[in-house]
């Protein structure tokens, strides 16, 4: 029985490292033939933040993020900060410590 529980376990880590790793790549060889094509120089992947807005840049989209009813009071802030993956979390706290947030 933990036969099957090992393997449901890892086929559920190779679909996750599958999608996230494609994706990557999918970003990355966009930006580089992008790069190639036009001779201006495009970033995969940007975020700035500025006050309580993000501005993300994915393959060359651009979005605007308004961060403002994201309070740390606020039940939205509770189940964002649950559903966020382990990885998010990780860079954000190690980018607040570098800042000494």
């Amino acid at each position: 029985m933990t036969g099957k529980k090992n393997r449901t376990a890892v086929r559920a880590a190779i679909v996750y490292l599958l999608l996230a790793g494609g994706s990557w790549m999918f970003a990355d060889s966009y930006a580089k033939s992008y790069n190639r094509l036009t001779g201006e120089g495009a970033a995969p992947v940007s975020a700035d933040v500025t006050g309580s807005t993000v501005h993300v840049g994915i393959a060359g989209s651009d979005a605007e993020i308004d961060l403002s009813g994201l309070t740390p009071d606020s039940k939205l802030y509770c189940a964002a900060y649950i559903l966020a993956p382990d990885e998010l979390r990780l860079a954000c706290y190690l980018i607040a410590a570098e800042n000494g947030v």
